[in-house]
């Protein structure tokens, strides 16, 4: 049971759990190991397995070094890899499980919860078992993988990059990096991350580049901490990973530059980012759509270190396993509830950010609009919403069947309908495409009262009245569940 210190000891309960397979062999020069990932995800969905690849062929070259992949794709994966010790088989608990768990890590002031770092030596770290300098220090060592015929060349699409600033102090981000070269890779550093702020700050100062260094194959929560926003700026990812775990995050130091990177990580890449930009991309992004070149920065790379026959973590993005940003979703929602005391979920599909599902004990005429607007209003959650769907509290918003039937049945678009014609939004939706903004729209798709012009008696909702009235119903399913199945082999 989690929390685990390494990837690999997470790899292991999942292998030991039939949560992970084995693959001899995968060819991604015909993007087979690209294919895979689409049938799992057509076929078995939150089901589908972490698989690692043992051989994989690019660029006509077989690779020892093993591929890891789909590692977070349901939230019984996120609730064990954050520690959460009673993990079923349905989707909605382990969800409402883990985002409880997340919400014990606030404090009243909607602070997380830190244990700061502490340094081991490096013969302790297993990311030194191997250290590659000068023309050895060569990307093309490793099977970095190109997800996707359009997009620009290999990528690393799980690097956890340290960067430092003497005023804006420690950052851990995860990037698009695209290799460039032997010793050359991409950096595409938004606008809005605290990494891009660095690089200013590094700029204005006079500055001709800034140390790098890239944590490859790290724990799942710094993983997460990585990839998520849940530090501002100044605050220390490392710390906030440590208080998830509940014990510290183990560092050692780069070899050149002297920048902190987890110990047990696979590999670890360090350089220097110019100050000069050049042209990467493009790149199949986290809605599942292309993303464009883009004029961005790039590292030079000096050192690379890694345990003896590392492995590399990929990810798919718009393909599953993105429920590591969990812990992002869970801050915003927390604050809400403040200002909206009925709320009792929000949630967000996998991979497709741009869609929210609030769940709310309505009481009121009018408040699943109000609760609507608020979740635009509010910054950390409406910049990249573009629907948001309000739910009754019987209706619960992983289940996407559930939430929809609410649309059909309880949803009448006059008058529980909102537009907003225009408002901030991100730009990896392809269809925003000027200036950040987008249209905006509510759905209240609780039951209408009678003073919002619905049904003075709203129809029961046949499982509803069987979860209300007959809970012991499915309590002596479950309790049989296997019994019912007896030797036959059923998938």
């Amino acid at each position: 049971m989690g929390p685990y210190d390494s990837l690999r000891e997470y790899a292991a309960a999942m292998e030991q759990q039939g949560q992970l397979i084995r693959i001899r062999e995968m060819d991604q020069d015909r993007y087979e190991m690209t294919a895979f990932g689409y049938r799992l995800d057509d076929r078995m969905r939150s089901k589908a397995p972490a698989f690692i690849v043992e051989r994989t062929k690019i660029n006509d070259r077989w690779y020892d070094t093993p591929v890891i992949t789909n590692v977070l794709n349901n939230y019984g994966t996120v609730a064990q890899a954050l520690g959460v010790e009673d993990v079923s088989d349905d989707e909605g608990s382990n969800y409402t499980a883990a985002v409880d768990w997340i919400m014990s890590f606030l404090d009243a002031d909607h602070k997380w919860a830190k244990i700061e770092p502490v340094f081991v030596e490096r013969s302790a770290a297993p990311c030194k078992e191997v250290i590659l300098t000068g023309e050895d220090a060569d990307l093309y060592r490793f099977p970095w993988i190109r997800n996707n015929p359009a997009d620009g060349g290999q990528y690393i699409s799980t690097g956890a990059v340290v960067t430092d600033d003497p005023e804006l102090g420690r950052n851990v981000g995860t990037h698009r990096m695209m290799i460039k070269g032997p010793q050359k890779l991409g950096l595409d550093l938004s606008t809005q991350s605290h990494a891009y702020k660095q690089m200013i700050r590094a700029t204005e100062r006079g500055e001709k580049s800034v140390p790098v260094s890239v944590a490859i194959g790290v724990d799942p929560i710094t993983w997460m901490m990585s990839s998520t926003r849940l530090a501002d700026v100044g605050e220390d990812e490392f710390a906030i990973a440590g208080g998830f775990r509940g014990r510290p995050v183990e560092l050692v130091e780069s070899e050149t530059n002297g920048l902190p990177v987890p110990a047990t990580a696979e590999i670890v890449i360090e350089g220097e980012i110019p100050m000069e930009r050049e042209w990467e991309g493009p790149y199949g992004e986290m809605l599942g759509y292309i993303g464009h070149e883009k004029n961005t920065y790039s590292i030079d790379v000096k050192t690379i270190t890694h345990r003896e026959r590392p492995w590399v973590y990929n990810v798919w993005p718009g393909i599953g396993g993105a429920y590591l940003t969990l812990p992002w979703e869970v801050g915003p929602f927390a604050k809400l509830k403040q200002l909206i005391p009925g709320l009792r979920k929000l949630h967000t599909f996998p991979g497709i950010p741009p869609i929210a599902v609030a769940c709310i004990e309505k009481r009121l005429p009018g408040e699943g609009i109000e609760t609507g607007m608020l979740i635009l209003g509010y910054r950390m959650t409406g910049f990249h919403k573009k629907i948001v769907i309000v739910v009754d509290d019987d209706i619960e918003p992983t289940d996407l069947s559930r939430v929809m039937h609410a649309v059909a049945t309880r949803w009448q678009p006059d008058p529980a309908t909102l537009m907003v014609k225009q408002s901030f939004h991100f730009l990896l939706d392809p269809s925003t495409h000027r200036n950040f903004l987008s249209s905006k729209i509510v759905i209240d798709a609780t039951r209408q009262l009678p003073a919002e012009g619905g049904p003075e008696h709203f129809a029961l909702d046949n499982r509803t009245v069987m979860d209300q009235q007959a809970p012991h119903a499915f309590d002596l399913v479950d309790r049989r569940w296997d019994e019912y199945f007896g030797d036959t082999q059923y998938i």
